[in-house]
């Protein structure tokens, strides 16, 4: 039977944006994400607009203000995408009778950016130098284990099995545990860091703006400020690229970096 809200009470569309975070994106990892786009979708569109009057000539009125906000296609998807999952649970609780066609803006993939032996020496001794050992050791963890960011920063020590040399990952991005063979050297990184979490639970304490803080500063003191691929995920990339040089399958590579 079809739901008469939509009949008596039109629902609004913050109010459809509630709805979704709690049935689907509740307890994931993409929740505050998801929600932060949602939100800037019902501010833009209008929190009280009825969901049922959300229709395409709205959603490009939405497009075209994040164009001139200067928003990268890549953004503005993120944000269709939140606003698709909100009118998509409506339309399958009978809140709406159609579902919008959302026209998704074509995103570049841009140039693999990987960081050279050199610019790998330099910026190692330019975050030692400017007193960031611990953020250098995981920047060195990165290069030899191609975990992501996230990945690696919120790493426990339970993770980390020094006897079989691997760090073993539970939540990744693909939703597929993996374990991950070490270095002698991303070894070493990891053993400096045992005993700076006074809880015994963290491998790595500094925060994530504190590091982007720090990447930034030593970004623009190596002159590379305007190189905008050179950001933390190009050392995942560097990780790969190594590995394919060295003659590595390309299937194992992508089981290495949980592709």
């Amino acid at each position: 039977m079809k739901n008469r809200r939509n009949k008596s009470q039109p629902l609004t569309l913050s109010r459809a944006a509630e709805e979704t975070c709690d049935k689907h994106w509740k307890g994931t990892k993409s929740e505050t994400t998801s929600w932060w786009n949602a939100k800037d979708c019902c501010q833009r569109i209008g929190g009280s607009v009825a969901v049922v009057d959300v229709n395409e000539n709205v959603i490009d009125e939405l497009v075209s203000e994040l164009e001139r906000d200067g928003k990268a296609n890549g953004t503005i998807n993120r944000k269709l995408a939140a606003l698709s999952k909100i009118l998509r649970h409506c339309y399958r609780r009978g809140y709406i009778e159609r579902m919008p066609i959302i026209d998704r803006k074509k995103e570049s993939q841009g140039r693999i950016r990987w960081v050279t032996v050199e610019e790998e020496f330099k910026l190692l001794a330019k975050m030692r130098g400017m007193g960031h050992l611990r953020m250098a050791d995981f920047i060195e963890v990165l290069l030899d284990t191609g975990m992501r960011f996230g990945e690696s920063h919120k790493l426990e020590w339970r993770d980390v099995d020094f006897g079989q040399e691997v760090v073993r990952l539970w939540e990744t991005k693909n939703g597929q545990a993996r374990s991950i063979p070490l270095t002698r050297r991303a070894m070493d990184s990891l053993r400096r860091q045992v005993g700076m979490d006074p809880q015994n639970l963290r491998v790595w304490i500094f925060r994530k703006d504190q590091f982007r803080h720090a990447w930034d500063a030593m970004k623009e003191s190596l002159g590379l400020g305007a190189d905008t691929q050179f950001v933390p995920h190009c050392l995942r990339h560097t990780c790969a690229s190594r590995l394919i040089q060295r003659g590595i399958d390309l299937r194992v590579v992508k089981e290495f970096l949980g592709h």
